[in-house]
């Protein structure tokens, strides 16, 4: 690991990763399937979706029930619900109770909750872009104006730690510091190929739209291909605890198998399905 030369000009890497970012080309549709695991409570659980994502205008397809799910579907439910109680007490002891569920068990719950996501998610590195035609000419040229970028007031203060070998790619290891925003400005820690400035990982402080997982941190790991950055694993860093006494360690959702699609891909059924309160966004480009 190299220490950072001083002449490094650690604000100057930050706007080169930000503009290999934003030029990086996608296919026009991807498939791709959302692995989510982790232990619930002492159990293992790992879930898999199949979606879809069109990189270009954002839009996103799940098929909300996961492999798992549709190869162990959960009973149909028949009956009333009941609880049966009783107490045990004790001689001077105080008596204590106990709730023994009758009947069809509760639905399956996902574990972190509906993953609707795409792994070309940048964590704010990429420019908000407004685009026009791309066969207007610009006055007095013959180049065609592709998008108009702003970057504004900036949104970190940059840092240049060091430069270390990361799953053997030299890359520039930069700290992140929010001058505004934290809770929406989450990166933290960045690691940038020096050849392509392109993310191989990075830290936030937070993830998803969803408490507790906004609260905690989170480490990404990244994959470039032909040219352009993926999201390849999301892993929070501290136990997760859920509503209704959930406790869940280990937390990771991995984008597996992504692609283009095949001609035969729109004929499963994807769908779009409305925002809950337990679905999994992320809060933005």
């Amino acid at each position: 690991m190299d220490q950072a030369p001083a002449a490094v000009d650690a604000y100057s890497i930050w706007l080169h990763a930000r503009s290999a970012v934003t030029s990086a080309h996608y296919p026009n549709h991807l498939s791709y399937t959302i692995a989510v695991s982790g232990l619930d409570g002492e159990t293992p659980v790992a879930d898999h979706y199949r979606a879809g994502a069109d990189p270009a205008d954002g839009a996103i397809r799940i098929f909300p029930i996961s492999d798992e799910q549709l190869a162990k579907p959960p009973p149909v439910p028949h009956g009333v619900n009941l609880n049966i109680g009783f107490e045990l007490c004790i001689a001077k002891g105080g008596c204590t109770g106990k709730q023994i569920p009758v009947g069809h068990p509760a639905p399956y719950q996902d574990l972190l909750g509906e993953p609707l996501l795409e792994p070309t998610y940048m964590f704010g590195l990429r420019y908000k872009a407004a685009r026009t035609s791309a066969t207007s000419p610009q006055a007095g040229s013959s180049l065609r104006v592709i998008a108009i970028v702003s970057s504004g007031s900036p949104d970190y203060r940059v840092s240049l730690i060091d430069r270390p070998l990361l799953d053997g790619v030299p890359t520039y290891h930069l700290g992140l510091t929010p001058l505004r925003k934290p809770k929406d400005n989450r990166l933290r820690e960045l690691w940038i190929g020096t050849s392509d400035y392109l993310p191989r990982k990075a830290i936030v402080a937070g993830n998803f739209t969803l408490a507790p997982l906004v609260d905690v941190p989170w480490s990404v790991d990244f994959s470039v291909v032909d040219g352009a950055p993926y999201i390849r694993r999301e892993s929070a860093a501290d136990t997760l605890y859920l509503g209704h006494h959930r406790v869940v360690r280990g937390a990771t959702i991995a984008f597996e198998d992504i692609q283009e699609p095949s001609s035969t891909f729109y004929d499963t059924p994807l769908i779009a399905p409305e925002m809950q309160d337990t679905t999994l966004v992320e809060p933005g480009p």
